[in-house]
């Protein structure tokens, strides 16, 4: 799988997410607001996705109600996803083709695998970049795969 940058205005990203050639989910985002909304099968759904905490650390993602559906966390030994009251791990890599792995035991035992073919956004490093525009892509790739709510009108994924 891998999320490309499908089109990009004045505060507005749209990204798609693909398995081979097959469309699975999509992604429209405005940075300023942090609204989004989330295409995935037949549902179409609005969240705000931000920066909440006491020194705004950590990422949350709340659906249209305000109800908070997921977070992104980092302690002293490992990166997590809490999403729908399950524990999810993470890790980035870096290099030309930088990627998402999720997992719940082991990185070698990987539950999905995603690259992130993203189109350079003007004038901000990439290591800056990646923060915030990864977070919503990890949060909105978990939602689409392991949320509840859509496993139960999408056929799962192999």
């Amino acid at each position: 799988m891998n999320w490309e940058t499908v089109s990009s205005g004045l505060g507005q990203k749209v990204y798609a997410l693909w398995d081979n050639s097959l469309k699975l989910a999509t992604l429209d985002f405005n940075s300023g607001s942090g609204f989004a909304k989330i295409e995935y099968g037949n549902e179409k759904r609005s969240f705000t996705i931000r920066y909440e905490g006491l020194f705004r650390n950590k990422m949350v993602m709340r659906n249209e109600y305000g109800v908070r559906l997921g977070q992104v966390n980092t302690d002293s030994r490992e990166n997590f996803i809490d999403l729908n009251d399950e524990k999810l791990l993470y890790t980035l890599t870096e290099g030309n083709e930088p990627r998402l792995i999720v997992y719940k035991e082991s990185p070698d035992k990987p539950l999905a695998v995603c690259s992130l073919k993203l189109v350079n956004e003007k004038g901000i490093l990439p290591s800056a970049r990646s923060s915030f525009t990864t977070y919503s892509l990890l949060l909105a790739l978990c939602w689409c795969l392991f949320s509840t709510v859509t496993k139960e009108n999408v056929p799962e994924l192999v």
